[in-house]
């Protein structure tokens, strides 16, 4: 737990956000470093420790951030298509998902790398995936009508996990699962079977 707060604290706390999450997104975790963080921030080593119990307290935080990030991302994908077929605008969730991890993969590995605290200490992963999996449950809804919201929200997170595990695959160049060049076509024609309104998920 941090220690109590004060003006000075916040803007120290602010600012070893602000330098983490510029070394997160250029290097991954394995850039966020102590002492150049200090050096970054302009203060003592020391210092940080005042304001976070540890490193991987300011990479959780981050995590929270890139979270936002995605959902907002997400969002922004579908604005003006609220008259769109749900199951397009599913696929076009999908797609924007996959940008994202494109566009910003050091943040995106970090986050599944080193997650979020347990729910009982803090805002578990499974309450802070929210805000991206009601995206897709939204459509879900005007696509199948499900009978209950639980329904609705686990066939939600059915759909985001298939099209993470085909961007993981597709994103690691240890693996030959998945061609990164076919990935797109291969995320629109798993989700769209997915939500095909005659198929049961």
């Amino acid at each position: 737990m941090s220690p109590k707060s004060t003006p000075k604290k916040d803007a120290l706390r602010a600012k070893l956000l602000e330098v983490a999450e510029a070394e997160i997104e250029n290097g991954g975790i394995v850039a966020l470093r102590a002492r150049d963080l200090a050096n970054e921030a302009g203060c003592a080593l020391g210092a940080i420790y005042t304001v976070f119990g540890d490193l991987g307290e300011i990479a959780i935080e981050i995590n929270r951030r890139t979270m936002l990030q995605i959902a907002d991302h997400l969002r922004g994908s579908i604005e003006g298509m609220e008259n769109e077929d749900p199951g397009d605008m599913i696929i076009t969730l999908a797609q924007a998902y996959r940008s994202y991890a494109e566009d910003q993969p050091q943040r995106w590995r970090t986050l599944f790398s080193i997650g979020l605290p347990p729910a009982d200490s803090a805002e578990g992963f499974y309450d802070a995936l929210a805000p991206i999996t009601n995206l897709f449950a939204e459509q879900l809804d005007r696509l199948t009508r499900l009978s209950t919201t639980s329904e609705r929200n686990r066939n939600a997170r059915a759909i985001f996990s298939c099209v993470h595990g085909m961007i993981s695959l597709g994103e690691e160049p240890r693996l030959s699962a998945m061609d990164p060049r076919d990935l797109d076509r291969m995320i629109s024609r798993v989700v769209g079977t997915l939500c095909d309104k005659d198929q049961k998920l």
